[in-house]
């Protein structure tokens, strides 16, 4: 469903972007807290998004957005921030201390993208600046939220608690790798390692979230959420764990063709994909060698400082 209310006053938003195989790629979550008088929204998504975006607020009575939260400013997170702020002028947006002179100023973040995801940029869209006024600062506090320093997927990330309705939601990002749940139940899962990968960082951001107590429902922007989060968390820790020793084990000069290889071969989860439709699986793929490049270099630093 393109917005589904999982309790009173909490919603799944579906962002589709413009790619075969991307329909089901990205959630949003839009938070009506009435108790605090305040509305939140988690992810606008790419630029790209943003008008179907604007079509589901719309079916939700078009309510007035208070507060914007980003766990990074990836474009295909936070690419459409600068144009839901041009309709939402009012709105405050919040997102990780380093990202937020790239949500100022786009410039370096396009250009970084670009080197990094090629065409798919153009399929994202294009940014538009946020006016700083808009930004809230370190001590620009949301009520009723917890933030959680968890860099690794990025080096500016953060993940977030929100206490609402009785329950702790924990908005993960892509700390804990990329979810997504199949027809049959089951669950198809990656890694998410940039190109500037750091493995030790981001496993003592997940070892943070293993460590949360009392949380009710994990969110996860790719995609999806559940409830049983310690045993997600738990499997990501394995994954990423298995990822490090199959490629550490490739010669010096294993690419990315060779890498990806070996991780279909050796990790269990892998065959999941044989599950998904062609173009769904065509798209994990490509980002598949982008988390074992991450991976590659990683481990290609760490051998030449030793």
């Amino acid at each position: 469903m393109a917005c589904s209310e999982l309790f009173p006053g909490f919603y799944k938003i579906n962002l589709p972007i413009p790619r075969g195989g991307f329909e089901s790629f990205l959630d949003g979550w839009f938070i009506k807290d009435e108790a605090r008088a305040q509305n939140i929204l988690v992810e606008t998504g790419p630029a790209s998004a943003v008008p179907e975006l604007f079509a589901r607020l719309e079916e939700l009575g078009n309510p007035r957005i208070d507060y914007l939260i980003y766990t990074h400013i990836h474009l295909d997170h936070a690419g459409g921030a600068g144009h839901f702020i041009r309709r939402y002028p009012d709105t405050k947006l919040l997102a990780p201390a380093k990202g937020r002179p790239h949500l100022v100023d786009p410039s370096k973040l396009i250009a970084g993208s670009r080197t990094s995801l090629g065409s798919l940029c153009d399929v994202y869209g294009e940014p538009l600046p946020v006016p700083a006024e808009n930004m809230l600062g370190d001590g620009g506090e949301i009520p009723g939220l917890t933030v959680i320093d968890t860099p690794g997927h990025a080096p500016h990330h953060s993940s977030y608690i929100y206490e609402f309705g009785g329950r702790r939601i924990l908005f993960a990002g892509e700390a804990a790798g990329c979810w997504f749940r199949l027809d049959d139940g089951s669950y198809f899962t990656r890694p998410a390692t940039p190109h500037k990968f750091y493995y030790d960082t981001a496993m003592a951001s997940l070892e943070k979230l293993l460590a949360l107590k009392d949380v009710d429902i994990v969110c996860f922007p790719h995609s999806g959420w559940l409830t049983d989060y310690l045993a997600a968390f738990e499997r990501a820790k394995k994954q990423m764990e298995l990822w490090l020793e199959i490629l550490s084990q490739l010669p010096p000069e294993a690419g990315r063709e060779e890498a990806v290889a070996e991780l279909l071969r050796r990790d269990p989860v892998m065959e999941k994909l044989e599950k998904l439709p062609e173009n769904v699986k065509n798209r994990e793929l490509f980002f598949i060698g982008q988390s074992a490049n991450g991976y590659l270099g990683w481990i290609r630093r760490a051998a030449a400082a030793r």
